[in-house]
């Protein structure tokens, strides 16, 4: 063969090496072990992280009526669902018995009236007779100084003397007496109109009657004696809020405004919103619960839900008490910051199990780069990334097992479509 000859096939076979290795390079000719991945840009967007909860719907402002007093419901002012003004008459319990109450001890403070004008009079009598004995005494006193009398007669009317003196002041201490007992009967009068008045309920806000729990007739416990019969339930309806249990982990990202888009299963084809209004600073967690939770209650904007109020088609009031309804509550918004898809955040250790740290796989002419990453805010799709990373870099976004323990450093792998990567699993 001619060196002619062998100096062509050799500069063949060096251009068939070098398109081969360019091939290579560029994924046209790809390893058959070489892992499959799906990238994704690393890009600039918006963030808004919130946290998912549920609960149930109930009026801002509602008010369970009881009776202090037991009795039989004699007469019932109110239906449910009717609209009540402050003030109004709702309820009456049969009032004979406390009647009879009021009539006794009304008796017992006219008799203490009376009592009060009999020892004024004996008190007025006593003091008239003190002083014309008084007026004797001194005079039988001069006389016995002057030896005009004896000291046996003195003895007499000194005897009287200090017997009036002793009516004087029992008359006066029973003056006294009667006073009290005018101010006890008319405390205990007081008292027993306090009662009668008891048996009748009145509205204490304006609202609609949410709930009524008695029945003509019917004998209700008051609360003197026991929890008594809840009878009525008031709410304002025009003020709703959702009250939800929030975990531990999440109630501290939470803050009192904080903005909330609210789903309420009895509308599932709209939307509303809400404000943060209160946040519980205890948990009500029970003994034999085991997660920790805390109550925050949703504040829901009328302006939200105005296209549901129809009055002339009985719509007043959109929402019920009790309603279930979800809620992702807003707590942190941030604009035009570099993200990468959650999963493509993963963590590695070193060989000894330790120094644990936050990494993504870059990928560039189809081998991998290893990146310690540092994170930010993250809603369900995308995580701030805050070190690193350049905008626009490929970084691997799928599957989930070679991201989570198959990728290293400078490992080759093949770039497809993700919606290739999972044909035929």
């Amino acid at each position: 063969m001619s060196n002619k000859l062998l100096k062509i096939l050799a500069v063949v076979l060096i251009l068939l090496l070098a398109v081969f290795f360019i091939a290579k390079k560029i994924g046209l000719i790809q390893n058959r072990n070489a892992i499959e991945v799906a990238v994704d840009k690393v890009s600039k967007r918006t963030i808004i992280e919130k946290v998912g909860t549920n609960g149930k719907i109930y009026p801002s402002k509602e008010v369970k009526l009881s009776v202090e007093v037991p009795g039989e419901v004699t007469k019932i002012l109110i239906e449910e669902g009717d609209s009540v003004q402050k003030g109004d008459l709702l309820l009456v319990l049969n009032p004979s018995t406390y009647s009879t109450s009021v009539s006794r001890a009304n008796a017992a403070y006219n008799q203490s009236l009376s009592n009060l004008s009999t020892a004024k009079a004996r008190n007025s009598s006593a003091k008239a007779q003190y002083i014309i004995i008084e007026k004797d005494y001194n005079r039988k006193m001069q006389l016995l100084n002057n030896k005009i009398i004896s000291s046996s007669e003195f003895d007499l009317v000194e005897s009287q003397y200090y017997t009036a003196l002793g009516e004087k002041e029992a008359a006066s201490q029973s003056v006294q007496a009667a006073e009290f007992a005018i101010e006890s009967a008319k405390a205990s009068l007081k008292e027993a109109n306090e009662v009668l008045g008891k048996t009748k309920v009145y509205a204490p806000m304006s609202g609609i009657v949410s709930k009524l729990n008695v029945e003509l007739g019917e004998k209700v416990v008051g609360t003197a004696q026991m929890i008594g019969t809840e009878l009525i339930t008031i709410a304002d309806l025009n003020n709703m809020e959702l009250l939800v249990d929030v975990g531990e982990n999440d109630v501290l990202r939470i803050s009192v405004g904080d903005s909330a888009e609210i789903e309420v299963d009895a509308y599932l084809d709209d939307k509303f919103t809400g404000v943060v209004s209160h946040i519980a600073y205890s948990s009500n967690q029970g003994f034999d619960q085991q997660i920790t939770k805390f109550q925050v209650k949703i504040k829901l904007l009328a302006s939200s839900y105005k296209h549901l109020v129809k009055p002339a088609e009985g719509h007043k009031f959109p929402f019920r008490p009790g309603l279930s309804a979800t809620a992702d509550i807003f707590t942190n918004r941030k604009e035009n910051i570099l993200t990468v898809p959650i999963q493509s955040v993963t963590k590695r250790e070193d060989e000894n199990g330790k120094n644990e740290r936050q990494v993504v796989y870059l990928v560039k002419d189809n081998y991998t780069k290893e990146v310690k990453v540092e994170t930010g805010l993250q809603d369900s799709e995308f995580i701030e990334i805050t070190s690193n990373l350049s905008e626009n870099a490929a970084v691997v976004s799928a599957p989930f097992k070679a991201i989570s323990k198959e990728l290293e450093d400078s490992l080759q792998v093949s770039v497809i479509a993700e919606e290739d990567l999972f044909k035929g699993k």
